[in-house]
């Protein structure tokens, strides 16, 4: 076992030894370490809970298949500890010997945040379109207000644009060693293999278990500012895969929402919209399947879709595994099934049929970066212009996420037609008995 962490930040290389660094321990923002430790202010602080992307950087990890990928990410939303084996880059470091990033040039008015944003974009060879500027710039928040002119920036830059320099995507080399460091603050536990996460889990049942923290940052930024014990399960690789069989497309607990995405919409269209409306790029860069589906909200995203898809959940313990329903899960308002060192490992979601369709709907008072009001999920077949094999998901319309088993049997074998659809959705009001916990 370790206590120390190594990373590099702008290219220089971090080492962190956390029994020796005073005032640093492995459940600070990066934010508070990157403006009240290394002097890098370009960073900004303003919300702290990942709603308005002052605080946006760029990290340099190894994806699922050991490639390195370079993400917008949220420094309020990242902890200290989950930067060890990747490179952290600021405003301050994406100049080049010759000057200015091109990003930088062509939007030299605008906050650090945005250029960050689009800088990530640009590295990765996303062209700018005005589709893709408005997922680039979800999440940020201009303080001109000046969202023509930025786009109009990246739009003439894109007529101009040359290759991605890729110069920044230096990773420090892997130590497969735990990470664990007992502090006044809190324990910090990181695990490499679902093994090793299952024996501390085991050992430690009441420790949060955190994989992207962009919940569990929130949490502690409104609700719990003083540190908590964690078990680090974002470098848990078996946690990481996207398989997919003949029967099945698995995903594991700790997929990344925009990660879920990019594969599911290749099974499921009608998925794109819905999953595009979870928060905005950096936060579903960092949010998980697991977190999501743990936290219990009546008003989650992930539940009510994976029940209209009528998917599996892979639960697992030191020594036992048992596979569950999803429609099983949720127990109660913001509870669970699952046991105090039990968590969860995968998802499972049947391949779709070429008759197979789904439709998914969320409802909020913003298009995103905005608690759902209400969510409704619908997959069915159709065959001959009729419906069959028709699945729900709601939220928001009861305690839980539910499926309705009345409006499944209403829609089961009527006509594909709208008539059909406007008849549904007059039965909605007896299904359902909402509660209101605002």
């Amino acid at each position: 076992m370790r206590h120390t962490i190594y990373f590099l930040l702008n290219g220089e290389t971090v080492t962190i030894d956390f029994t020796k660094e005073q005032g640093l321990y492995p459940q600070m923002p990066v934010l508070q370490y990157l403006r009240n430790h290394t002097r890098l202010t370009g960073t900004k602080q303003s919300c702290g809970t990942g709603d308005c992307g002052s605080c946006m950087v760029a990290l340099a990890q190894k994806d699922r298949n050991g490639s390195t990928q370079l993400y917008a990410v949220n420094a309020c939303l990242i902890l200290l500890g989950m930067l060890d084996g990747k490179h952290l880059i600021t405003i301050e470091g994406i100049s080049h010997h010759e000057g200015k990033h091109l990003v930088q040039e062509a939007l030299s008015n605008a906050s650090s945040g945005i250029i960050m944003a689009a800088y990530v974009a640009y590295e990765n060879g996303v062209p700018f379109t005005k589709q893709t500027i408005e997922t680039i710039l979800s999440g940020n928040i201009c303080p001109n207000g000046s969202y023509i002119y930025i786009r109009k920036a990246l739009l003439l830059l894109e007529e101009k644009r040359t290759t991605a320099q890729k110069i920044h995507l230096a990773l420090p080399p892997e130590n497969p060693t735990v990470f664990f460091y007992k502090g006044p603050m809190g324990n910090y536990i990181k695990p490499r293999t679902l093994e090793q996460l299952l024996t501390y889990k085991n050992t430690y049942p009441t420790y949060h278990t955190v994989s992207g923290s962009s919940g569990f940052s929130v949490y502690q930024a409104l609700e719990h500012p003083e540190s908590k014990p964690v078990i680090d399960i974002s470098d848990t690789l078996e946690l990481k895969r996207i398989e997919e069989t003949d029967a099945y497309v698995i995903f594991g607990a700790g997929v990344t929402v925009e990660a879920f995405r990019e594969t599911l919409v290749r099974h499921y269209p009608g998925a794109q919209e819905y999953l595009l409306s979870f928060g905005s790029l950096p936060v579903r860069n960092r949010a998980s399947l697991a977190g999501n589906l743990a936290n219990a909200s009546s008003v989650g995203d992930i539940m009510p879709l994976l029940l209209a898809l009528d998917a599996e959940l892979e639960l697992v313990s030191l020594g036992k595994k048992r596979n569950i329903p999803g429609a099983d899960f949720n127990s109660g308002y913001h509870t669970h099934i699952l046991g105090r060192d039990e968590l969860i490992a995968a998802v499972r979601i049947p391949r779709p049929s070429a008759t197979r369709k789904l439709f998914a709907h969320k409802q909020a008072k913003r298009s995103s970066m905005d608690v759902s009001t209400l969510t409704c999920c619908m997959a069915f077949d159709v065959i001959d212009n009729t419906l069959y094999r028709v699945t729900t998901g709601f939220g928001g319309m009861a305690p839980t996420p539910v499926r309705s088993a009345r409006l499944e049997v209403f829609l089961e074998g009527r006509p594909f037609a709208e008539d059909t659809f406007r008849q549904a959705a007059d039965l909605v009001p007896e299904l359902f008995s909402t509660i209101s916990d605002v």
